[in-house]
């Protein structure tokens, strides 16, 4: 498979084992945090100015790599039911060269997701590799999830907010394959805005995405509030606004996905039962 292009502005460079692929602003700033090499990632994400991840796939840290240019970092790890076997390796570079590509296309298609500044490439065994990511970190933005733990969930206006984002994603035809509260930023000073983050392993289609695909998508981040909130199993507000604050009037689309949602709860219910401690 043939590796994407790079987008416009990065550059690369390679030493012994190790590829930096960096926007051409961020490149010296990177090479002076020591990010042109693996052990400097490590060190990074090792250190208390992070911020682990209760969903999705491990740690975040927080890197100033100018004043006018802050960093959010983390490596590249695989999810689903073979993560245990393949952990952080991946078959060559093209699945984490789209996490370079994949956001600056959606960013020209008007979806909010934070920019990438920088890709390290780690050759090991022949032909796999471990990749360590950096994107702009969003200022005073906070993920779902954390809104909802810390205590201050989100007022219906945010909620609307975030869920008028997914549906753009999904009307410009961005499927995201890991939708949860810890991939979905807010920012709640003044107007509401959000983020979608973690575009990893992520497509992006011509046209807008099916239904099917839609209604999995919400199903995937209703489970996220379940396993995250333990609400009732019944009656709960936030789960049935997830739906509502999608459709945004669209009364035959709220309707359709009331229908999937009914389906769906069997479906939430069979996932409780691998949950560990709740």
């Amino acid at each position: 498979m043939r590796a994407p292009a790079l987008p416009e502005g990065f550059v690369t460079s390679s030493h012994r084992n190790v590829t930096l692929v960096s926007d051409v602003h961020c490149t010296d700033a990177l090479v002076r945090a020591g990010l042109d090499d693996p052990s400097g990632w490590r060190r990074r994400l090792a250190s208390g100015n992070r911020r682990r991840q209760q969903e999705g796939r491990g740690a975040t840290a927080r890197v100033e790599l100018t004043p006018a240019c802050v960093a959010r970092i983390k490596q590249l790890r695989r999810g689903g039911w073979l993560a245990p076997l393949w952990r952080d390796r991946f078959a060559g570079t093209h699945r984490v060269l789209e996490n370079l590509r994949l956001p600056v296309e959606a960013a020209r298609s008007g979806i909010a997701t934070p920019a990438p500044l920088a890709l390290l490439i780690e050759r090991g065994l022949p032909g796999l590799v471990r990749a360590w990511l950096a994107v702009e970190e969003i200022d005073d933005a906070t993920d779902l999830r954390e809104c909802f733990v810390s205590g201050r969930p989100p007022e219906p206006g945010e909620l609307d907010a975030v869920l008028r984002l997914v549906r753009t994603m999904h009307e410009r035809g961005l499927e995201h394959r890991d939708l949860n509260l810890g991939n979905l930023l807010l920012r709640r000073s003044g107007e509401p805005a959000a983020w979608v983050v973690d575009l990893d392993g992520a497509r992006l289609h011509l046209g807008p995405l099916p239904f099917t695909t839609r209604q999995r998508a919400l199903r995937r981040l209703e489970r996220s509030y379940v396993k995250t909130c333990h609400p009732r199993p019944a009656g709960d507000s936030v789960r049935r606004s997830i739906y509502t604050s999608y459709a945004a009037g669209d009364s035959a689309l709220e309707r359709r996905l009331a229908r999937g949602r009914r389906a769906g709860r069997v479906w939430i219910q069979l996932h409780r039962l691998g949950w560990r401690g709740k």
